[in-house]
């Protein structure tokens, strides 16, 4: 496949076209975030047990995990507006199968979010690279990463009112703006339309290629903290609004807000302090982590702690905000050069594993002890993972 209708676009950061591209994201990651809060809360409702709520919420990345590796092939074959287009009518479509069918139509609804969330986040990232200028590409990315978590502060708590609305009329309003707007907006955002030469790869030369990235260590050990650290991302996004709300601990608006603001402005104050030389940094790794560790723990007594809860928001927000872009700022670097059009996609998609399982895994052991003890459970996946950086910290 040869480049058709190339051409270069001029566009700044910040011009009007990039803004409609920013806006277009936040509004399409708004619905995740408000349906993440509601899913689990619809289904308990429904007599659905925590194993299966896990099982629900964990199959949409675990979708998206699938498809990632070859996302970019097809945006690439077919050009970012082509599929930006139809994956646009595809949220629409899941949107409005939740709004007529609701909690029945669950596991389709998780399913499609998946394929859609898969192909989103790879036409926005490509179609930035395209239509900013090198120098540019780095603030746009930036400011895409900073759209996509926009939701997370406001999406929470409009989701709990949402909720509390008994009507429902709201909720079902709120689906059909967020089904049909982001349409509207893709309308005036001038995407790149040209189709790209893309290397093709089968799985045989896929798994060849993960063998040989094996041996090296650092991404390995990488690779580990990345599943480690998106488990409990995975677990507190699926049963803490469950767990606070059941057990009346503080408000879970005001909890969420508070992470999600940490998540925020640390990512952008903190934004310099990430290592970005290609080497693996083990001692900031472990305090990232152990971040994660305070968080968790006191989640798991949150009973006893009273309003302290609010604490956790901080070091789990701390945690979620840097962990993700510092191992993906070192694999980027210790992917070789010659399997990175195969490898980059993999690497991105331990972070959706990792998700999964803190969804299953964790549900499970709710299930069968305690939420405490689920989020014990997290504390200690988190030390191991510490362990197994510092034993592994010279490596490179």
């Amino acid at each position: 496949m040869t480049d058709k209708h190339l051409f270069t676009y001029t566009f700044s950061p910040l011009s009007g076209a990039m803004l409609h591209l920013y806006l277009l994201s936040m509004l399409f990651f708004t619905a995740s975030s408000i349906l993440t809060i509601i899913f689990p809360l619809q289904a308990e409702i429904s007599g659905i047990s925590e194993g299966e709520i896990g099982f629900i919420m964990g199959i949409t990345m675990f979708v998206c995990m699938v498809l990632r590796p070859w996302a970019g092939q097809m945006v690439a074959k077919y050009s970012v507006k082509t599929m930006m287009q139809w994956l646009l009518v595809g949220h629409a479509v899941t949107l409005m199968i939740y709004v007529l069918f609701g909690i029945d139509s669950i596991y389709v609804v998780r399913v499609l979010q998946g394929v859609v969330i898969a192909f989103f986040s790879m036409s926005m990232q490509l179609g930035i690279n395209d239509m900013l200028k090198n120098e540019d590409r780095g603030q746009g990315m930036s400011m895409y990463s900073l759209s996509s978590v926009m939701p997370s502060l406001y999406g929470p708590v409009l989701a709990i009112w949402l909720w509390q609305q008994l009507d429902g009329t709201y909720f079902i309003a709120c689906l059909v703006v967020l089904a049909m707007l982001p349409l509207l907006i893709y309308m005036r955002t001038p995407l790149p339309q040209h189709q790209k030469a893309w290397v093709a790869f089968s799985i045989r030369e896929l798994l060849g290629a993960l063998k040989e990235t094996s041996r090296h260590q650092g991404l390995v050990i990488a690779s580990i903290t990345m599943i480690v650290g998106a488990t409990i991302i995975g677990a507190i996004s699926t049963f803490l609004p469950l767990y606070m709300l059941k057990f009346k601990l503080g408000n879970i608006a005001i909890y969420l807000f508070i992470q999600a603001l940490v998540v925020v402005g640390s990512r952008f104050i903190l934004r310099k302090r990430i290592p970005s030389d290609g080497h693996w940094h083990p001692n900031f790794i472990i305090l990232v982590l152990l971040a994660s560790i305070i968080g968790t723990t006191m989640l798991a007594y949150g009973g006893q702690l009273g309003s302290f809860i609010y604490l956790s928001a901080i070091f789990n927000g701390l945690a979620f905000a840097m962990l993700y872009p510092t191992i993906m700022t070192y694999i980027s670097f210790a992917i070789p050069e010659d399997k990175k059009h195969l490898l980059l996609g993999v690497f991105l998609a331990t972070n959706d594993l990792g998700f999964s399982l803190g969804s299953f895994v964790m549900g499970i052991v709710v299930q069968l002890t305690s939420y405490a003890m689920m989020f014990i459970a997290c504390t200690i996946v988190t030390c191991f993972a510490i362990v197994l950086v510092v034993l592994k910290r010279h490596i490179d």
